[in-house]
């Protein structure tokens, strides 16, 4: 046997011994069932019932008291139920892996360093554990243990889920309950008076029947049927935004309150919000009648729940088929047109120009403007109605519509912008009740002639 040839069998002896190890040792990362160390010892669900979550240097604790939660410092307030369950549900799932580094010089690098999230577990006033929480990354938390300088790869929970200040952690509902649950609604408003609405029981088959109007100070009729459930909806699931826990009653106008609503469940358990002062153009003040705490809720919430009696009306601003429409003119001073067509008439030629005179009318967009007074409905009525306040003294623009049905019809006067921008005052047919209306429902139907013109 050559030189070459016991060289190339001890090189395949080789081999044959690298593969067997490999093949008898774990894939890294992995280890065989029951031999993969840990850190600290597995905690099972009913092992702990406290956490303690030091974000920023700040601590907050949360403990769990039977189903619910419960934040006792650095305030006693009801914690985030869906969030606190998940928190704690993560600590029995940890799993730990493999250690990714021993150098206490990485650990800024992996969002581990001395000032990092911590969260420390508890039974009662015993510690378990003491976590440093830092990068998620690829279905694995970087993971280390106070005081210690190895940082583990772990799954089972995500730094999301703890990586939250006090604030964070507090149950942001104002008030819980199922909407079908309601039975009466009674809006009691400071200056424009009293309404209560009530709704049957639902029948055998289940049909949930209608609300309606049991006693008002307010002429409602036409009656709104989607104004009760609109407002039922935005109390039960109503959230806030911010805390007040320090602001005095004059400030935030609860002690004189906008607005008091409150609804009766078919229990007969009621829930009682009062409606203070608006925090700018934005926010505004509530609270529940038998609680202290003030919650900051924003503007779009808070003007769904602030509901005078008079938004229990319907607000219906024009309701015409497109097929009655004969005639829209928009007078103003940049742009004003009138367009018409005879009655019955639909085909491509049906709609003619009238001003300005000479311009052929793009009829998709003539039949579209024809199209949007079908239940066209502001967006709630306004607070004062002084010609000063609305801009209705000097319109910006009259909207006259014809129907080919006698006694429909609608004419609209259109004011100025709400302080939001995002609406204007509107006067339907000269009644004195002024309607807020989106510049959206307004722009469709006044066109611009750019937009009419035939291209």
């Amino acid at each position: 046997m050559n030189r070459k040839t016991l060289i190339a069998g001890a090189i395949f002896a080789g081999l044959v011994l690298v593969t067997i190890g490999l093949l008898r040792s774990p894939e890294k990362g992995t280890r065989p069932a029951g031999e993969r160390p840990r850190p600290i010892p597995k905690l099972k669900a009913d092992a702990f019932d406290t956490l303690e979550v030091t974000k920023g240097g700040a601590t907050t604790v949360i403990k769990k008291q039977g189903d619910d939660y419960q934040i006792v410092k650095p305030i006693d307030y009801a914690a985030d139920k869906d969030g606190a369950k998940s928190a704690f549900e993560a600590i029995a799932k940890l799993e730990f892996h493999d250690v990714v580094s021993d150098q206490k010089s990485r650990h800024n690098e992996f969002e581990l360093g001395d000032g990092s999230l911590r969260v420390a577990v508890k039974k009662g006033d015993k510690l378990l554990a003491d976590l440093h929480v830092g990068k998620t990354a690829n279905d694995e938390t970087l993971v280390r243990i106070e005081g210690k300088n190895d940082v583990w790869a772990s799954t089972g929970f995500f730094k999301y889920q703890f990586d939250k200040d006090t604030l964070g952690w507090r149950d942001k509902h104002i008030a819980r309950f199922q909407d079908n649950e309601a039975e009466k609604i009674e809006v009691v408003h400071k200056t424009r008076g009293r309404i209560v609405v009530s709704r049957p029981p639902p029948t055998d088959g289940g049909a949930t029947p209608e609300w309606r109007v049991v006693e008002s100070g307010t002429k409602v009729e036409p009656f709104d049927k989607m104004a009760p459930p609109d407002l039922v909806t935005a109390f039960c699931t109503l959230l806030a935004n911010e805390f007040v826990d320090n602001a005095k009653p004059e400030e935030t106008g609860l002690d004189s309150p906008e607005n008091t609503i409150t609804v009766t469940l078919r229990n007969g358990k009621q829930y009682r919000i009062l409606v203070g002062k608006k925090k700018g153009e934005d926010d505004g003040y509530v609270k529940m009648a038998d609680k202290p705490q003030v919650f900051i809720i924003k503007k779009y919430t808070f003007d769904r729940l602030n509901k005078r009696p008079i938004d229990f009306r319907d607000k219906t601003i024009c309701n015409l088929t497109a097929a009655e429409v004969t005639d829209v003119a928009v007078a103003r001073e940049k742009d004003p047109f009138i367009i018409t067509r005879p009655p019955g008439k639909t085909g491509d030629d049906a709609w003619k120009v009238i001003k300005p005179a000479g311009m052929a009318p793009d009829i998709s967009k003539a039949n579209a403007i024809a199209g949007s007074f079908v239940d066209w409905k502001a967006q709630g009525y306004a607070e004062d109605n002084s010609p000063k306040t609305t801009g209705l003294a000097k319109p910006t623009m009259t909207i006259d519509v014809k129907s080919n049905v006698k006694g429909h019809g609608c004419t609209l006067k259109v004011g100025g912008e709400t302080t939001d921008k995002s609406n204007h005052y509107v006067m339907v047919n000269n009644q004195p009740d002024i309607l807020v209306v989106a510049n959206w429902g307004i722009d469709r139907v006044a066109a611009k002639l750019d937009e009419l013109k035939k291209k």
